[in-house]
């Protein structure tokens, strides 16, 4: 391609050969350079000390340096959110729910149209390493052996640059920043949208369907002559171009005082500095020679001036030869366009108030054709060798390593998002339910903490809508029915379940729900007894109290096992090699350490999926050893348990057996506390004062793919019940959910878990609930309103040092802040930020729920403002009161279709909110 007498006179130019870029030649005078596009960790929101530890792995990066190597630092933003929309698109489309397709194209539509129009912004982050070949081979080669040197030299340089990689990874190792080595398709990319700036209009088009790789760079890239602009800078691609140059370095420097030029609200600019490393030798010879100067005119003048210029030449001397300063020479260059003069003219202006609020830094406008074309070459992609030097700064690793331009876009995990939501800075922020790789993804637990009003369930309901299709399981256990119409989109037929004193609904506590009985199932069982019956004041009487609960509830247990056998005779063998089996499985092929229900429930998935392997399996042990198994006392215990696991729910004890058991077999010097006992749990039976919610045969369907208990109605007067019953619902939802194969992914949103958690042995089944849960695929999120009463609680601990991910919402009182601060080692800044959100209901025009998040991620936290802009059907979907929701589901009963309906209600009632803002 033939550009004579345009921009490309001296252009450097060069061919993508092995994952490498080569200019030039393979021979003496040529140079290499190879791309690592860098994500650092987004700092905006970082204490003190972690911008300083940043600074310190930039400084160490520049040390990295050899005499032969250059570093490149090549900064730009664009609107680029292509590949993650379109991945979020393909998975929307597995959604069957029409409520969470709809919910997700409409994120997916909205941020669309804000990419392809340019109003979000993205930043990028390339790091160039190059490096000058230092020898040409022999002209007497013959074309073989000169085609076999090549093919050496290129092996050499690509090991070469995977120690680079390797030490680079090295450096950024302690913050959480990710590099990757760019390919030959990674390089072509970067060249053909950095000399085409027009590519960033067409988000349907990928460059690399032209690559031709035989080709040069300039022939597969540069397909736009440009020229000089009679008012500075050039045209080219169809835009206006200028170059600003930095032509003296800030008086202080600090980390993050780039971000100045960084964090812009402007696309179509980019930062490159060139870094070179300088002899230390030379360095010092160069001062050495100034400081004699300066003692001759000291010698003959006597000036105080002078002495303290040499004392300061002296110091420098020492400290380049202790090695606690590095010299390098530095190029600066912001490049700067856009399709018409006024644009690109803003923009400068723009950046030059940036570069000046700098301390004191200063630039220069490069107006001049060549000099403009100079410059410009410099910034190519991983071109480090001009010979241009007239804008070259010196510079010394302390204060250079702040002007690197390293900064980063707040993305959350936007790679693989489960949701997305907007930023506070024209970005997207993706949120993830379970991280980690192939088939090793954990479920990272949540806690959503904020005031009233604050928007935590429309913010809930968003996230639960978006990512409904990675779950096949939803529990919501809530007082005041804010995901009421939410249930009701999940599936056809779902309803909130409404818990009430004189209501029908009966959950039998003592139900172990097809698994077997386990300590930690009588555990929970005697914590709610104990509940019920009211805690003495005194430990050794709480703990007296819990031992004979305890013991008669393994008689009841005893009882109905006997009574069970002689029902069902034919069974018991079956169920005791089936005990067997369980045993040896857990013995041989799992870790130590595995609980009891773990290994019932990998067992029964295994079978599940290996049918004839696992009934060869049970086959393999003999009847003697099933019937010696179930004879003695010690494994007849483990059969007695694993038989719980076949009874019908008609077959398990009640509430009222326990009761009568107590007062009708106490007897000896605990009699009459035991009597007493049975006549306080008597209230709690199914004809007392608290209806039939705790005895009798479970009647409450915990199957389909969601179960949403309301416990509002349950009146303030009862306190005791209301905890009650929010233990009995997280403890039976917690052992269906282990019924269900470990491959579905599960979840449970507790909210205001202080109010009826905070029971006897509380913290103890909390922990051990979040635990569990993990290992059985479960997500669970914790939502605290109340905070004051929360960091009282005795789980706070349990809930935040189980939790990985944290929802910051506004919070009202300066001191929670700080609590929950300390907890999880929250910025002084960010804390400053939540203090600082506004709530909706105070925002003008189109309203935003605004929250920090915040993810204990290795090897450090992510951390960022995120909004939630919630559609009109979302808002209108989480109501946040009884009685929104019952008016609402009173309107939606008119409309034969549910979706169609909300959509159509929410529109009627936006309408009316614009013309009277007054309305709720």
């Amino acid at each position: 391609m033939n550009k004579t007498n345009s921009i490309s006179e001296t252009a450097p130019n060069g061919y993508f050969v092995r994952d490498l870029i080569v200019y030039g030649s393979l021979r003496h005078g040529g140079a290499v350079a190879k791309g690592f596009v860098f994500e650092p960790p987004d700092l905006a929101n970082a204490a003190t000390s972690e911008l300083n530890g940043f600074q310190d792995q930039l400084s160490l990066l520049l040390a990295s340096l050899d005499d032969h190597q250059r570093l490149q630092v090549q900064w730009y933003c664009d609107s680029d959110y292509r590949q993650e929309l379109l991945r979020y698109h393909d998975e929307t489309q597995n959604a069957a729910n029409v409520w969470t397709r709809r919910v997700r194209n409409e994120r997916f539509t909205r941020y669309w149209t804000a990419m392809t129009e340019r109003q979000l912004r993205r930043q990028r982050l390339v790091l160039w390493i190059s490096r000058r070949i230092d020898h040409s081979p022999s002209s007497s080669l013959s074309r073989a052996a000169l085609t076999q040197h090549y093919e050496h030299l290129l092996d050499q340089l690509q090991q070469e640059f995977a120690h680079v990689e390797e030490t680079l990874r090295h450096i950024f190792s302690g913050q959480g920043a990710r590099l990757h080595a760019m390919s030959d398709e990674d390089h072509y990319r970067h060249y053909a949208r950095f000399l085409n700036p027009s590519f960033a209009d067409r988000f349907d088009f990928d460059p690399l369907s032209t690559f031709e790789p035989q080709l040069s760079i300039q022939e597969n890239c540069w397909h736009s002559e440009g020229h000089a602009s009679p008012d500075g800078g050039f045209w080219m691609d169809g835009h206006y171009h200028s170059i600003l140059v930095m032509s003296r370095w800030p008086r202080v420097t600090f980390p993050g005082i780039i971000h100045r030029l960084t964090h812009l609200r402007l696309l179509d600019y980019a930062i490159t500095v060139n870094v070179e490393p300088l002899s230390v030798h030379a360095e010092i010879t160069r001062e050495e020679k100034a400081h004699d100067r300066l003692a001759g005119d000291y010698a003959s003048e006597k000036k105080v001036s002078l002495l303290t210029a040499m004392q300061k030449k002296e110091r420098k001397i020492a400290a380049l030869m202790q090695g606690h300063t590095l010299p390098f020479q530095a190029l600066f260059v912001i490049h700067v366009w856009d399709k018409t003069k006024a644009g690109v003219s803003a923009k400068a202006i723009a950046l030059k108030n940036a570069v000046n609020s700098m301390n004191g830094a200063q630039y220069v406008e490069s107006t001049l054709p060549a000099t403009t074309r100079k410059l410009y070459f410099q910034t190519w992609p991983g071109w480090l060798w001009g010979r241009y030097t007239c804008r070259h700064l010196y510079a010394e690793h302390s204060y250079l390593a702040d002007l690197l331009p390293i900064s980063a876009t707040f993305t959350g995990h936007l790679d693989g998002a489960e949701a997305l939501y907007d930023g506070n800075a024209d970005n997207l922020v993706g949120l993830r339910t379970f991280l980690g790789g192939g088939g090793s993804q954990t479920p990272q637990h949540a806690v959503v903490l904020g005031m009233s009003g604050a928007g935590k369930s429309v913010t809930m309901c968003d996230l639960l809508s978006q990512t409904e299709l990675y779950f096949d399981y939803t529990v919501l256990i809530e007082e005041g029915l804010s995901y009421g119409i939410y249930t009701k989109t999940v599936e056809p037929g779902a309803e909130p379940i409404i818990l009430q004193p004189d209501g029908t609904h009966t959950l039998n506590y003592l139900d172990t729900a097809g698994l077997p009985l386990t300590p930690l199932h009588l555990s929970t069982a005697t914590a709610l007894v104990a509940r019920m019956v009211g805690l003495p004041a005194d430990e050794d009487r709480q703990r007296l109290q819990q031992a004979q609960i305890a013991r008669y509830l393994n008689q009841l247990y005893d009882d109905a096992f006997n009574e069970w056998c002689q029902s069902h005779p034919q069974k018991l063998v079956p169920i005791a090699r089936h005990a067997v089996a369980l045993m040896a499985y857990r013995r041989d092929k799992l870790p130590p350490g595995t609980s009891s229900l773990e290994a019932f429930a990998d067992f029964r998935d295994w079978s599940e999926a290996h049918r004839d392997e696992s009934k060869s399996y049970l086959e393999s042990f003999s009847e003697s050893e099933v019937l010696r198994y179930l004879k003695e006392p010690d494994s007849s215990r483990e059969v007695r348990n694993l038989a719980f696991a076949s009874f019908h729910p008609s077959e398990y004890p009640t509430h009222q057996m326990l009761q009568e058991l107590m007062h009708l077999e106490a007897h000896g010097a605990e009699k009459d506390a035991v009597r007493q006992i049975a006549t306080l749990l008597q209230p709690w039976c199914r004809n007392g004062l608290y209806g039939p919610l705790f005895d009798g045969e479970t009647n409450l369907s915990l199957h389909g793919r969601i179960v949403h208990f309301e416990l509002g109605c349950i009146p303030e007067s009862a306190p005791e019940l209301k905890a009650a019953a929010g233990f009995l619902i997280t403890h039976h939802t917690r052992q269906h959910l282990v019924t269900l194969p470990r491959s579905q992914r599960k979840r449970i949103v507790y909210e205001e878990v202080a109010r009826f958690l905070d029971i006897p042995e509380g913290e103890k089944i909390v922990r051990e609930s979040y635990a569990q849960m993990r290992k059985f695929n479960c997500w669970t999120v914790s939502i605290v309103q109340q905070y004051a009463r929360f960091k009282e609680s005795r789980i706070r601990s349990t809930v935040f040092g189980n939790s990985r991910q944290f929802i910051l919402l506004r919070q009202n009182d300066r001191a929670d802040l700080e609590d929950i601060a300390q907890d999880i080692e929250l910025p002084e800044i960010t804390q400053q930020r939540i203090m600082g959100y506004p709530l909706p209901d105070q925002q003008p025009g189109r309203k935003f729920t605004a929250f920090t998040y915040f993810h204990l991620d290795t090897p450090r936290p992510l951390c960022g403002t995120v909004h939630n802009i919630a559609s009109p059907e979302m808002l209108y979907c989480s109501s946040t009161s009884g009685d929104h929701f019952e008016r609402r589901a009173r309107q939606l009963k008119a409309h034969g279709d549910l979706i169609e309906g909300i959509v159509t209600e929410a529109e009627r009632q936006s309408a009316e909110t614009t013309a009277n803002p007054t309305l709720p």
